[in-house]
């Protein structure tokens, strides 16, 4: 397992922690409220078998109720931008109501993953 990135961010009254392992031929990502990370909800996205189809990641809630929405969206953008399995633990303790995180956590996301090195051996 390498660890290819790992960011916080604070915004109004939270702070947000992301963490993206690399693993083989998958990707483990863990995203909190807490620097303390904790399981919460589990994801399993899986990008498009069929090549160029414009296809999202068929996504499996292992369990976890609470943001379920919100870590599908999450594990669909991720699996796509790897076009690989991603295996993610959303723990959102703090968190009560999916809208008041759903925008500033997609930009935090966005803002991470365009600062991971498309060439690199990721």
């Amino acid at each position: 397992m390498k660890l290819i990135i790992e960011r916080s961010k604070q915004l109004d009254r939270i702070t947000l922690f992301i963490s993206i392992f690399k693993l083989h031929k998958s990707y483990l990502v863990l995203i909190s409220d807490q620097e303390t990370m904790g399981i919460g909800n589990v994801t399993l996205g899986i990008p498009p078998t069929i090549e160029g189809m414009k296809v999202s990641a068929a996504t499996h809630q292992l369990f976890g109720i609470q943001q379920k929405i919100l870590s599908n969206i999450i594990v669909e953008k991720i699996s796509s931008f790897f076009n690989a399995p991603v295996l993610l633990l959303l723990f959102l303790k703090s968190i009560s109501d999916d809208h008041e995180i759903s925008k500033p956590l997609s930009l935090f996301l966005n803002e991470v993953l365009t600062d991971i090195p498309k060439d690199s051996d990721n």
